[in-house]
């Protein structure tokens, strides 16, 4: 523990101490839907003032200003999807306040947005976070191994390096061991297992699929198990496989959680040792849309953004618990089925995983969406946009995906009106060829 890391803790506590009392014990589904419905009011209410699309929406379809229950939002309220957030940036951006940043994401969807934001929003959620660690046994102060993209040491430049130095200098204070999660190839997985026992961590943090080669590379090193780490958890995409989390409770025995949320959102859920998700309602209202065992998830977020989401379609398909109430909210999901982003074999070996392409394209703001195409000895990029990308525009990405591996400089470009979709009309990040 590093003392930057137990201040932190120390800090940390309060409020940790507090959010858990929100949530623990639980109140009535009564309680629950009344705090709901009025900060949904409150929501509505500042997107019909301040965001023009909203505000024209609600005018067109004699929406009301104020909603009489959940249900009634769910019944007259359209769900906003990718192509709304794209095409109607600036009329759907709160215009009280000037956004301070921008959340950028590919998705998993291969569909990337730039969603404006304020610093603010993050302080809404970030307790919800540590609160879904805790019922792990993981608190602030611990030591975090991350098995993530370096999307920080893509940038270019002076403003690249500085941002990539002050990374690096951040995570040694807080006592965060940060390893790449872009090549997934075997050896890569061994060498992140060796850095991960030099450096023994409290817990681990980790892309699923990046975690699930990570268990498969390293079948039998017993060692890993006397590390004594608290927890597992994945984060990003679903796990490729029903096994993956028992697999890497047999490498490292100790529980392996998920948590669930997007780069747009913050986490929305998370697992909790007795099983299935909890759903941290008090910012987030989820619904379940459709039919049948997998339904389509759609969510409200209950507090000031720069950019509301209103009913928001994030991509992702859920598997709802038996009995489950669906008609104001839901408060816990059986599991999560969203999609398992792939990875790309380059001619040296190298598993690049998809996020890495991700992270190279969605700088570009040309792009509405893409694709990966591996054609075994060349990859390219098959896009959408209303024009063909400038040289520069095309440029930056190569530049980015050099970064990752040489080979990928040299990845071509492929402008089309349309991407491949499987047969459930869903469309796959990467398409193998």
């Amino acid at each position: 523990m590093t003392v930057v890391g137990k201040l932190r803790g120390t800090l940390y506590r309060r409020p940790l101490d507090a959010a858990t009392l929100l949530y623990d014990p639980p109140p009535s589904d009564a309680e629950r839907i009344a705090f709901q419905l009025e900060q949904l009011n409150e929501v509505w209410a500042r997107a019909i003032a301040n965001c023009s699309y909203f505000g024209e929406l609600a005018r067109k379809r004699g929406l009301p200003q104020r909603f009489g229950s959940i249900e009634e939002f769910a019944d007259v309220v359209p769900p906003t999807q990718r192509e709304d957030v794209q095409r109607h940036m600036g009329a759907m951006t709160d215009s009280s306040r000037t956004p301070n940043m921008v959340r950028m994401t590919g998705g998993s969807t291969s569909k990337p947005v730039r969603i404006p934001a304020w610093k603010s929003e993050s302080d809404a959620t970030r307790w919800e976070v540590w609160l879904g660690r805790t019922w792990y046994g993981v608190r602030p102060e611990s030591r975090l191994f991350l098995l993530w993209g370096h999307s920080h040491l893509l940038g270019t430049g002076w403003t690249g390096w500085l941002r990539a130095r002050r990374r690096e200098l951040s995570d040694r204070l807080l006592g965060y061991r940060r390893h790449s999660a872009y090549d997934v190839s075997a050896a890569a997985m061994r060498r992140a297992a060796d850095a991960l026992a030099e450096f023994r961590p409290d817990y681990v943090v980790g892309y699923s699929v990046a975690l699930d080669l990570l268990a498969r590379a390293n079948e039998g090193r017993g060692h890993l198990r006397e590390l004594n780490v608290k927890a597992i958890f994945g984060t990003a995409e679903a796990f490729p496989d029903a096994t993956s989390a028992a697999r890497l409770q047999g490498l490292f025995g100790c529980p392996v959680g998920m948590e669930y949320g997007a780069v747009e959102t913050g986490v929305m859920a998370h697992t909790h040792p007795a099983g299935g998700y909890r759903v941290f309602w008090r910012h987030h209202l989820l619904e379940a849309a459709g039919s049948g065992p997998r339904r389509r998830l759609l969510v409200t977020s209950l507090f000031p953004r720069a950019f509301p989401l209103i009913r928001y379609e994030i991509g992702d398909e859920v598997v709802l618990p038996e009995a489950a109430d669906e008609s104001a909210g839901l408060t816990t999901l059986a599991s999560v089925a969203g999609r398992c982003n792939d990875y790309v074999e380059l001619s040296d070996g190298t598993l690049v995983h998809s996020e890495a392409f991700s992270h190279a394209v969605r700088p570009c703001s040309a792009i509405r969406s893409f694709q990966v195409i591996d054609r075994g000895s060349a990859v390219s990029i098959r896009f959408t946009s209303n024009q063909g990308l400038t040289s520069e525009e095309q440029s930056g990405i190569t530049t980015r995906l050099a970064r990752v591996h040489p080979q990928l400089g040299s990845a071509q470009f492929e402008r089309s009106e349309s991407l491949e979709q499987t047969v459930a009309g869903k469309t796959r990040m990467i398409v193998h060829i």
